[in-house]
């Protein structure tokens, strides 16, 4: 294998590894699959994400870059729509919404509970 080669699990003796990426710009998706016992977990994520996107006008005065962070939140609902699910993406996205909303409760509130519903959808 060379340098810029990614494998999805390797066990050498008593190091075991998962998603491992080696060499320069190297980098691992961690995708899912959702199952149909997940699929509530997966609404309720959605469920939450549209009570951000719907807060966010009330509150785009009182925030930097309101339409940054609409456009992350809409990127994030659609990728949560999804059956196969890109882990890293959406937890990427929740980052920077909630950095983008720091220091209005209402939506870091609402951002919160976005991050909890993904959380449990991940497990």
């Amino acid at each position: 294998m060379t340098g810029d080669e990614v494998a999805s699990k390797y066990d050498i003796g008593k190091i075991k590894a998962e998603n491992v990426a080696v060499g320069d710009y190297a980098s691992v998706t961690s995708t899912v699959r959702v199952k149909t016992e997940q699929l509530p977990m997966q609404a309720e994520a959605l469920h939450q994400l549209q009570n951000f996107i719907t807060l966010l006008p009330d509150y785009a005065d009182r925030i930097s870059r309101p339409h940054e962070i609409e456009a992350d939140a809409k990127a994030a609902e659609n990728a949560l729509s999804k059956k196969t699910l890109n882990r890293g993406h959406v937890e990427s996205l929740i980052r920077k919404m909630t950095v983008g909303v720091a220091g209005v409760a209402a939506l870091a509130n609402a951002v919160d509970a976005v991050q909890a519903a993904v959380t449990r959808l991940f497990a």
